[in-house]
């Protein structure tokens, strides 16, 4: 299928992200849309790396949600397994969506996490604490436009290039809100380009 529909309700083709990715095939050359309806999808999804060209719809940010609350503290789990979303693949779009760690304050927690590369968010949000957005991956290139992304520290963080586009930056706590580990051989590492910075009430550096 080149279109298909995920809802809760069982009223798609299926009620999962997760169960949805095993109807896509490996290595296409055609793009897939995949529409999610209104819902909170409670599930910790892998995008793996013979995905591509997949676009992932949602309803609206404010009304599709994927949330998942891994922390790093948790079984001695650490940081880079926390992520609520882990995209593998390349050539992946994610349009009118939110993605949160629902873990709350108590350490890193990722709510996306990346390695793939020409990856795109349109209208997306990423809620969090502690390390909300890794965007890995040496070679990788993200472009993210009009999206909100919130955290307390280092709460942008990794190695790819990333450009925000119109996006929303909000600090909730005194911090840093950039870790980049930008590598030697790239030129470029995090562009904000008109976008505005936030801080939450009380915040002063």
């Amino acid at each position: 299928k080149r279109e298909i529909t995920v809802a809760p309700d069982g009223s798609g083709d299926y009620t999962t992200l997760t169960d949805a990715l095993e109807g896509i095939r490996a290595y296409m050359d055609y793009r897939v849309t995949v529409n999610l309806r209104p819902g909170v999808y409670r599930e910790k999804v892998v995008i793996p790396s013979w995905i591509e060209n997949v676009e992932f719809v949602g309803a609206g940010a404010d009304s599709t949600v994927i949330s998942w609350g891994d922390y790093a503290s948790l079984d001695n789990m650490g940081t880079f397994r926390t992520y609520t979303v882990k995209v593998e693949g390349c050539d992946i779009t994610f349009r009118n969506l939110t993605i949160e760690n629902s873990a709350g304050n108590v350490g890193q927690a990722v709510a996306m996490h990346t390695i793939g590369d020409r990856i795109r968010f349109i209208n997306c949000r990423f809620l969090g604490n502690q390390d909300t957005l890794y965007t890995g991956g040496r070679a990788s290139r993200l472009y993210f436009e009009d999206c909100y992304v919130e955290g307390t520290i280092d709460f942008i963080f990794g190695s790819a290039t990333a450009l925000f586009n119109r996006c929303h930056i909000h600090g909730k706590i005194d911090s840093y809100i950039t870790a980049a580990s930008t590598a030697k051989e790239n030129p470029v590492g995090y562009v904000f380009y008109r976008c505005k910075v936030t801080t939450a009430p009380g915040v002063t550096s």
